[in-house]
């Protein structure tokens, strides 16, 4: 026994000692806590010797809180950083139609424009002869005083390509005509009459 608690149980001991002994229980103790009926009620005299203790209330059970929060968990809604929208501010899809230097050319461009401001240009084009030597094709946005060179791309032999540009959705709301011209290698600042194709966005 640790020496710590020896003196405090000496003290208890003498407590005890000096309280002399325990009174002797009522003899009719036992059968009136018998007589108690099952649901705790009292009736009589021995009703009023009786001192009511309030009940606990119940906790819920914990797996009905568990369920509660795995609840609340499941309706959260993760949002994607980036989403690809199609239609307001722009069109969605634009045909390319066939101008003086490719008769037989046609194309199509597709819009999808992204939640960060950006938005992307997928061209299709079909039918383009060879550009010349030391040419290049070259595809561009204009609006009236302004024309944007959105880059430069290479046909297949069959006159075929699929290129995409990136560019700002301001951008692409101000302007009203894409088309694709046949430029010097490299590109240039200011689009040529070498006019292949030709479509409008408004």
């Amino acid at each position: 026994m640790s020496e710590q608690l020896e003196p405090e149980l000496e003290r208890v001991a003498r407590m005890l000692a000096d309280a002399g002994p325990l009174p002797d229980a009522p003899p009719t103790l036992r059968e009136r806590a018998l007589a108690i009926p099952d649901d705790g009620s009292l009736a009589g005299a021995d009703a009023g010797n009786v001192v009511a203790l309030a009940r606990r209330p119940r906790r819920r059970p914990r797996t009905q809180l568990l369920a509660g929060i795995a609840a609340v968990a499941a309706a959260i809604v993760i949002v994607p950083t980036v989403v690809v929208l199609h239609g307001s501010g722009g069109p969605e899809h634009v045909a390319l139609d066939p101008r003086a230097f490719a008769p037989k050319g046609s194309g199509s461009m597709s819009v999808a424009k992204h939640g960060d401001g950006s938005a992307t240009i997928a061209m299709r084009v079909r039918g383009l002869p060879a550009p010349g030597s030391g040419r290049t094709y070259e595809a561009w946005l204009g609006r009236d005083g302004d024309r944007l060179p959105l880059g430069t791309f290479t046909t297949r032999a069959d006159g075929t390509a699929t290129i995409s540009f990136e560019v700002s959705r301001s951008e692409l709301g101000s302007y009203r005509w894409v088309w694709v011209t046949s430029e010097p290698a490299g590109g240039s600042a200011q689009p040529s009459s070498r006019t292949a194709l030709w479509g409008a966005l408004t």
